[in-house]
């Protein structure tokens, strides 16, 4: 039959704020989430980043302004270790002639780095260098919400993060949600789960 993707949506958004966005399948969140992220552009409005209106080309558009989107779909490469899944499309290579001729990456850097974002959300693993696969779909959310919390400079959007987790993992997974507000950035939180 007739379907309208999202007729509209008016909100603001403050640093330091999650906004949960509610609604039942077929409601328009994805759609939302879509618009926001680049992934799809407008009909018509506008979208506000820092009171200037801006329109996203594609998603990598989006995240060179500082937004980050994790999907409900976990968007983590199983057989790589947390490191190579938090830096995936932003490796850090070597200074240098090593860095730029041969591409080398700066593999020290990254652990370094990806150590840090993990502190910063008392984010407990075992080690940094293990696989993926070896851990529990809330930790496997959990990097990706750590990977988006480590890039975003402005905004982090969240589809139904929590939807195939169980209920400890859920709540593993809001708990990183309140780190990355604490930090000082928006996040929108899509679910179906008012209590979330």
């Amino acid at each position: 039959g007739q379907v309208t993707a999202l007729d509209g949506a008016d909100f603001a958004l403050r640093p330091g704020e999650i906004l949960a966005v509610i609604g039942d399948n077929g409601a328009g969140k994805s759609t939302l989430i879509k618009a926001l992220s680049g992934a799809i552009q407008p009909d018509k409005g506008e979208i506000l980043l820092n009171g200037r209106p801006i329109r996203f080309r594609g998603p990598n558009e989006a995240r060179e302004h500082g937004s980050e989107t994790v999907y409900q779909t976990l968007a983590v490469s199983p057989s790589m270790n947390i490191v190579e899944n938090l830096f995936l499309g932003r490796e850090i290579r070597r200074k240098g002639f090593l860095g730029s001729f041969f591409r080398l990456l700066d593999k020290k850097q990254m652990l370094e780095d990806a150590t840090t974002y993990m502190q910063d959300l008392k984010f407990r693993i075992q080690s940094m260098q293990q696989p993926v696969s070896t851990l529990s779909g809330g930790q496997r959310q959990g990097v990706a919400v750590a990977r988006s919390a480590a890039f975003a400079s402005n905004v982090v959007i969240m589809d139904e993060p929590t939807a195939a987790l169980g209920v400890k993992e859920s709540g593993m997974v809001l708990d990183l949600i309140r780190k990355v507000r604490d930090r000082g950035l928006p996040v929108i939180l899509i679910s179906h789960n008012m209590p979330h």
